[in-house]
């Protein structure tokens, strides 16, 4: 099997909101499937035994549209329980009463009424490789191995172009930085050269779904 690279990435994947129960009607919640081990857009798959939830655990924000940067509070909109299930990663959010965040009442409203129906996860891929053909994997897609999530917003349908952008750009790094791992050790680029060209960080947006 061949080397897996080990050099961050920040990933953003679509999410999908399951039916909602009335259960969660009555108690504010929603699941949404963040990640699943399917083959998306850009030939890379995310296995579901790689994800580290560590992290996240210490501090299960919700936010909307990623703007966890913002100096309004309101733009985190509740908080999460984050689980394994059958291969997939699935969120569940429960969103702040509307006396406290009048921002989580509106965005609540619209996933109830359906308006709002994606989220994404925010995570770092600190590992990835080629498929393993013994493994029954596709050795021309790329194996995201190892994974920290960071956080995952709900988000308006549709991805920002120039985000899409660079995510073809990111894909291309590592497919780059795997194949130097594979030259001899005669060519000109070596894989540390190669990496250095490529520890930019970028946000992604991978449609799970087309």
């Amino acid at each position: 099997m061949e080397a897996a690279a080990t050099e961050n990435k920040c990933v953003i994947r679509e999410a999908v909101l399951r039916a909602l129960t009335a259960d969660q009607k009555k108690n504010r919640e929603a699941e949404f499937v963040i990640s699943t081990e399917a083959v998306d857009t850009y030939g890379t798959v995310f296995k579901a035994s790689g994800w580290d939830l560590t992290r996240y655990a210490k501090n299960p924000i919700v936010a909307y549209g990623h703007r966890t940067w913002s100096d309004n509070p309101d733009m985190i909109i509740g908080t999460s329980e984050v689980r394994i299930e059958d291969n997939q990663l699935i969120g569940k959010v429960r969103f702040e009463e509307a006396d406290t965040n009048p921002t989580a009442e509106t965005i609540w409203k619209k996933v109830q009424a359906g308006t709002l129906r994606m989220a994404s996860v925010g995570a770092n891929v600190l590992e990835w490789r080629w498929g393993d053909e013994s493994l029954g994997e596709d050795k021309t897609k790329i194996y995201f191995i190892r994974t920290e999530l960071l956080e995952w917003s709900i988000v308006p349908i549709g991805s920002n172009p120039d985000a899409m952008v660079r995510e073809r750009q990111t894909i291309e790094e590592m497919r780059t930085a795997l194949a130097a791992e594979n030259k001899p050790e005669t060519e000109e680029t070596t894989v540390e050269e190669t990496r250095k060209l490529s520890v930019r960080e970028a946000q992604l947006i991978i449609n799970q779904n087309s």
